[in-house]
């Protein structure tokens, strides 16, 4: 048997559920598309998501991803493989990103700031900090996308 209060939050939650799918999806403005891009390549390190359809979605096309090695790899696809390797190895054992800074100019917006690092290594954890710069695009989709990315030690 269902109590007065448990239905009174069925009710409440049919209602919530139907209004907000009433709502009309508003796009997100350039800093939280990227806060939201950056929140999500750090849970996929965070749980070892090795999706490469997830990791493919927040890089254009086109994306060049250039590391601190000098290691260039372009195109959103072989980035998602690269980063799925990564995971697959559990050669990361942490990874967050710290933005100093952050412009838009039109479709176009980039971010700068810090990485910070920690790879299981044979003889423990070892942490590094690079520095970074991204661009992303805002493609035709509404949709901002990583477009280019370059991580310096």
């Amino acid at each position: 048997m269902i109590s007065t209060t448990q239905t009174c939050m069925l009710i409440a939650a049919a209602f919530s559920t139907s209004a907000l799918a009433k709502l009309p999806a508003r796009p997100l403005s350039p800093r939280a598309a990227y806060d939201l891009q950056t929140q999500r390549l750090e849970e996929f390190f965070r749980t070892r998501t090795q999706d490469e359809a997830a990791l493919r979605s927040i890089y254009t096309r086109d994306a060049i991803l250039v590391e601190a090695d000098g290691n260039t790899i372009r195109g959103r696809d072989a980035i998602a493989r690269h980063f799925k390797q990564i995971l697959a190895s559990g050669a990361v054992a942490s990874f967050k990103v710290t933005t100093a800074t952050f412009r838009t100019e039109g479709s176009i917006s980039y971010a700068g700031g810090y990485e910070d690092i920690e790879e299981n290594r044979a003889n423990g954890i070892r942490h590094s900090r690079n520095r970074f710069f991204d661009l992303l695009r805002r493609e035709p989709d509404g949709v901002w996308r990583f477009d280019y990315i370059m991580e310096a030690r």
